[in-house]
């Protein structure tokens, strides 16, 4: 019920889209992927074989991006489990064309080669243009407040931290100016951009901001 819920969900326009791109993304890597195994010279014959592939490959490589949830998140939202699911349908689509190549032997040759740089380009193709989209979108709703609001430090430099952090670039009240953290090997690193400055307050702080105090917050 579940997958076909989600076919249904096709109708949504942004999800259309999604669906479009990532077919689009598709027949790309299979033409790329044959392009680059004859150095952008395919053969008469190999294009014959490519396109009478392409018929087949495509569609079954949907089916699985639809089965493995691919179309449930929102792009502007992208996040490590999104990745793992383009990675699991990729691989299951790519094993599941060398096992249809294999048992039924259909009309023309494939290079091995192409069933090894066709997933590859997929998933970059699938999975960098979600966090490309993820990072302009956040880029153009907040990147305008990163000079704006009240300068504040962090207290601690671990999870709890990173995650205050993540709220805080999105908040127009609050600027993260820096972190402070005992262990000294975070010293002088850099969390989500922000620079772990040392322990303590820092004087270099007071005297960078004199007319604008900061505010220390505590995970």
């Amino acid at each position: 019920r579940d997958h076909w819920s989600q076919y249904r969900r096709m109708a949504n326009p942004r999800t259309s889209a999604a669906v479009l791109h990532d077919v689009a993304v598709a027949i790309a890597a299979w033409y790329v992927a044959f392009a680059l195994r004859f150095n952008f010279q395919i053969p008469a014959s190999f294009q014959a074989s490519m396109l009478q592939a392409m018929l087949w490959v495509v569609p079954l490589q949907f089916v699985f991006f639809v089965n493995f949830g691919l179309y449930r998140g929102i792009w502007r939202f992208a996040s490590l489990p999104d990745l793992k699911r383009i990675l699991f349908a990729v691989a299951t689509a790519a094993a599941t064309v060398v096992a249809v190549i294999f048992m039924t032997k259909p009309h023309g040759v494939i290079p091995r080669s192409v069933l090894i740089l066709d997933p590859m380009l997929l998933l970059l193709g699938m999975g960098g243009s979600r966090f490309l989209y993820r990072y302009w979108k956040e880029h153009r709703l907040y990147g305008a407040f990163h000079s704006q609001g009240q300068p504040v430090l962090l207290l601690g430099a671990g999870t709890s931290a990173i995650n205050l952090l993540k709220d805080l670039t999105r908040s127009q009240e609050w600027r993260v100016v820096g972190m402070l953290d005992d262990d000294e090997a975070m010293h002088g690193r850099q969390l989500l951009g922000v620079k772990v400055l040392g322990t303590g307050f820092p004087a270099q702080m007071v005297d960078d901001e004199p007319e604008e105090p900061g505010y220390e917050v505590v995970p």
